[in-house]
């Protein structure tokens, strides 16, 4: 297979898996991009928001979306007004503020919005082989990364990978699993509310 054919077979993959999430029932995750503080006219002072992009399905190290399209995830938050208890840290509190700015953009309270994902260039097999995470191209074969620190001979077929990660969601949206699942990457290629649900 070529690395054209590979990569066209992923995005049709990501394409079905995110179809089956949405027909599940499963509520898509928000995309987002930070959009910084400003002054419009040079005058107006503007605070710094989130700008709507699309929305997706988070599989742990990935995003995908309806037409097939694959995102490294970056910074994962959800709107709310909530505090939660307990958290003092600088951390917390920016991710507190994080929160309330994707109310005061638009996001529905609850909504989990993936902030500045990266969309990764599956429609390029040069740039895709030139690629290290989550996705890579090698040898026409698309395989995750699913930890970053994950030597070459750990990486795993993407159709092997995306269906674990679909029973995961279903399980989940289901109520079958009691706890949360923990960051695959242990946080070092995204930083992830501990109330995702993926």
């Amino acid at each position: 297979m070529t690395d054209a054919e590979a990569l066209r077979d992923a995005r049709a993959a990501l394409a079905a898996t995110a179809a089956r999430l949405e027909t599940a029932g499963i509520a898509p995750d928000q995309l987002a991009t930070s959009v910084g503080a400003r002054r419009v006219l040079g005058v107006i002072p503007r605070s710094a928001t989130m700008r709507r992009t699309g929305e997706g399905w988070r599989l742990g190290v990935l995003i995908t979306t309806r037409e097939g399209d694959a995102w490294a995830p970056a910074t994962t938050v959800r709107a709310t007004r909530q505090q939660l208890p307990g958290h003092q840290a600088e951390s917390a509190q920016q991710r507190r503020a994080l929160r309330l700015t994707a109310l005061s953009a638009g996001f529905d309270e609850g909504a989990v919005v993936d902030l500045d994902a990266r969309l990764l260039p599956l429609d390029d097999p040069e740039a895709m082989c030139a690629e290290v995470a989550p996705l890579v191209l090698r040898d026409g074969v698309v395989l995750v990364r699913w930890m970053t620190s994950a030597p070459d001979s750990a990486l795993r077929p993407l159709a092997d990978y995306l269906h674990e990660r679909e029973q995961l969601a279903l399980l989940t949206a289901a109520g079958a699993l009691d706890t949360e699942t923990p960051a695959e990457d242990g946080g070092a290629a995204a930083t992830t509310e501990s109330e995702h649900p993926l």
